[in-house]
């Protein structure tokens, strides 16, 4: 399924700024307000780091009921915790890891494991707490640990079932609405339960539609609720893709339900400068007409009108410099 690359990756064992940071909110439990489910515990979260050989794998399992996998390399699976069979094994993992924290030593720093080993870190309420040992014992139930490993790896079984039947979820609502069957987009959307479930690429329903130029999807999404604005990993939103692929009617739906013109993609390319560069002059247009600015200029150095002179689109630079 990619999860890898959900955030876009690094390299081996050179920890993604996005993981980091999403480890580092972890660790500040205690400075926050934690609803615990737990009764009579002073768990607020149990980490569990396994030194693999490509990435620091790291289950996240707070006793409010959030359980998500962080990869050190950028990728992960955020919100498992919404599913009932991870949540239900994540609070048994939770209540079984009480009797395991006397094992563990008061720490106030959190090193990653190196490759071959795995690290517990327990977060009370009265500090943090940590354990480290060889992950080949562990797994092997060499070590009084042991057991605390294999109920943590029941989590994650249950965490990775979960986001299989998802993304074969997410993979039969994208055909459906590329397709443009109706029926079957409605009744995906009624099985997800929320229209802005995403492939790994960050690639949602509405934008595979505007993309396809299925307007009458696209109409039934923005029905749905679908996050008109929302972006793909490279920072696309669903207008971006129908301006890319000249789909005048999807665009001027987006746009008339709200989709931002000026929105700006990772190298802040924008709607027009996608319409522009392949001529859509429709959609230059009616762009225009809607306060797109023609003249800005993205990372890549090109505003709209660099786009269109740089295709030899003479037409096209007409209309964005007003003269036709």
């Amino acid at each position: 399924m990619g999860i890898l690359n959900l955030f876009g990756g690094k390299k081996d064992y050179e920890p993604a700024e996005i993981y980091l940071r999403l480890r580092s909110e972890v660790f500040s439990l205690p400075n926050r307000q934690v609803g615990s489910l737990l009764k009579d515990s002073p768990l607020l979260g149990v980490l569990m780091e396994d030194g693999d050989k490509e990435a620091v794998v790291t289950l996240v399992t707070i006793a409010d009921g959030t359980v998500s996998l962080y990869f050190s390399n950028g990728g992960g699976i955020l919100g498992l915790g919404q599913y009932e069979p991870v949540r239900k094994a994540s609070f048994e993992f939770l209540a079984f890891a009480n009797q395991f924290i006397s094992m563990a030593t008061a720490t106030q720093e959190s090193p990653l494991p190196a490759k071959g080993y795995t690290t517990f870190y327990f977060i009370t309420d009265h500090g943090l707490f940590s354990v480290t040992a060889k992950e080949n014992d562990l797994g092997n139930n060499r070590l009084p640990l042991s057991p605390l490993f294999l109920k943590a790896h029941e989590v994650i079984s249950q965490a990775r079932f979960v986001e299989e039947k998802r993304m074969h979820d997410i993979q039969e609502l994208l055909q459906a609405v590329t397709t443009g069957d109706e029926v079957r987009t409605s009744e995906c959307l009624d099985a997800l339960s929320n229209p802005d479930i995403a492939d790994p690429t960050g690639l949602t329903a509405l934008m595979a539609a505007a993309y396809s130029g299925q307007s009458k999807i696209v109409r039934l999404l923005l029905y749905r609720k679908a996050a008109i604005d929302r972006k793909d990993s490279e920072g696309y939103t669903a207008l971006m893709f129908a301006c890319n692929t000249g789909s005048f009617p999807c665009a001027k739906l987006l746009v008339e339900h709200g989709a931002g013109v000026n929105e700006t993609a990772n190298d802040d390319s924008t709607p027009l400068m996608f319409a522009a560069q392949h001529g859509h002059n429709d959609i230059v247009r009616y762009l225009l007409s809607k306060g797109a600015d023609p003249a800005f200029v993205g990372k890549h150095g090109l505003s709209a009108v660099g786009f269109a002179k740089q295709h030899g689109l003479v037409e096209t630079e007409m209309i964005l410099a007003g003269q036709k």
